[in-house]
């Protein structure tokens, strides 16, 4: 019986886990892009892009930003000599991302024919607001992938940054995703302030001009059954010798 079983169980663990969604990450400490998860990764087959608003402007290349009342902290808003309260993740003084409070939050949408394809990898770092904090991810087809939840904000509005967090996607555990639509993040309450917006596809076909990704095959459950059948097959011979 044990020869019998072992097939099943291999075919019940393949058949559950081309269906499990992954790719979330975060809430993680961040204070420089070397604290990243896309630190290190390849993109040379593709492209790749961060953001900073250092130039006080949002013109970020296929991409835009909705939100209520978005404006570039220390060019658009929060502009006062001395001003304390916008909170960067490059120090004092410098720029990031801002909707009013009240918001929905911020929303950032790809567009695959202008970047030549959706990204495989997403993610903001949440810097400053009130209440918990709530990130989603979107596929290639506008699906949710679940959202993450942190409640790590803290008490102050004044530029702090020990509270910093990094959210974001890849395509690591998901099958027949092929890029990311949108990213949204929004507080509970008060206003949202974010920064080091980055992005980028790392795939060979990436670099093959506008079009989209070329999908990831999803392994059938007719050709999981077949394995399962053949495995059986495979112990009961040995059972017979």
């Amino acid at each position: 019986m044990k020869h019998i079983m072992r097939p099943i169980a291999i075919l019940l663990f393949l058949m559950i886990g081309s269906n499990v969604q992954a790719g979330l990450m975060g809430p993680d400490p961040y204070s420089s892009f070397n604290n990243s998860p896309f630190f290190s990764t390849d993109f040379s087959s593709g492209y790749w892009h961060l953001e900073d608003f250092e130039d006080g402007l949002f013109n970020v290349p296929g991409v835009t930003a909705t939100g209520s009342g978005l404006c570039i902290t220390g060019s658009e808003c929060f502009t006062a000599p001395g001003d304390t309260i916008r909170d960067s993740v490059d120090g004092v003084a410098t720029n990031s991302h801002f909707a009013n409070p009240g918001s929905t939050g911020i929303t950032y949408t790809f567009d695959a024919v202008a970047l030549g394809a959706l990204p495989t990898h997403v993610g903001i770092v949440w810097t400053d607001g009130a209440g918990s904090i709530t990130f989603e991810a979107f596929d290639n087809l506008n699906n949710s992938l679940g959202t993450i939840v942190g409640t790590h904000a803290d008490t102050s509005v004044n530029g702090t940054t020990g509270e910093d967090r990094f959210y974001g996607a890849d395509l690591s555990g998901l099958i027949g995703v092929t890029g990311f639509s949108s990213i949204s993040i929004s507080n509970a309450s008060g206003g949202i302030e974010v920064d080091h917006l980055q992005f980028g596809c790392n795939l060979v076909a990436c670099g093959s001009g506008p079009g989209p990704i070329k999908p990831v095959p999803e392994p059938s459950i007719i050709a999981l059954f077949a394995a399962g059948l053949f495995g059986l097959g495979l112990a009961r011979r040995k059972k017979r010798s």
